[in-house]
């Protein structure tokens, strides 16, 4: 079984992941995956391409800040840049799948993005890690030392986490105590093992 697990930017995914984690379950971070794969030659070669040289460190390597700057706020430039880095993140998520699920029942997927990029056919069971909107704006600023209007413009880029609600199966609300969240886990990992 493979479960997607979900949320808006600053609902806490890690947090469960960690938990997850602590529990022995396999969990496959997106987010990793991206980072490993921006580094692949010939995506940033087809990134070099379409953005152009700018986007490259003194290393030549791409540089997500810089490669970020492009295409934030860009809906074209952001089709462009997911054209080129979806492909190749879904073929190592689905090998990285396919291995764990040899010797594991359940494998995790931590994808922030799931509704947006439409990948719920991907998974078995979608589990939602939610939390309110100013739960969620506090969370970041606080975290990423970002403004108000920056955390803002971010979460307005995703579908809301109240619409991601009705798509999930499962939405662990992250606003509670942590004991009170681990047991909502326990819960939702006895109906899986079932």
């Amino acid at each position: 079984m493979v479960v997607g697990l979900t949320g808006g930017i600053g609902s806490g995914k890690s947090t469960v992941s960690r938990i997850l984690q602590k529990k022995g379950y396999p969990l496959i971070d997106l987010d990793k995956i991206s980072h490993e794969v921006i580094e692949y030659p010939e995506v940033i070669e087809k990134l070099v391409k379409a953005f152009g040289e700018d986007i490259l460190d003194e290393n030549g390597k791409i540089s997500r800040r810089k490669l970020g700057a492009v295409v934030f706020g860009n809906k074209e430039k952001l089709r462009e840049i997911n054209s080129i880095m979806h492909p190749v993140i879904l073929a190592e998520m689905r090998r990285q799948v396919r291995l764990l699920e040899k010797i594991n029942k359940i494998v995790f997927v931590e994808i922030q993005l799931l509704f947006e990029v439409k990948w719920e056919k991907e998974f078995d069971v979608i589990l939602l890690v939610y939390v309110d909107r100013e739960t969620q704006i506090k969370r970041v600023m606080e975290r990423d030392g970002r403004t108000f209007e920056e955390v803002e413009k971010i979460i307005n880029s995703q579908i809301n986490l109240e619409d991601k609600k009705k798509k999930s199966d499962y939405v662990i609300d992250n606003t509670k105590k942590i004991e009170e969240v681990e047991l909502e886990i326990e819960k939702i990992l006895k109906e899986l093992e079932v």
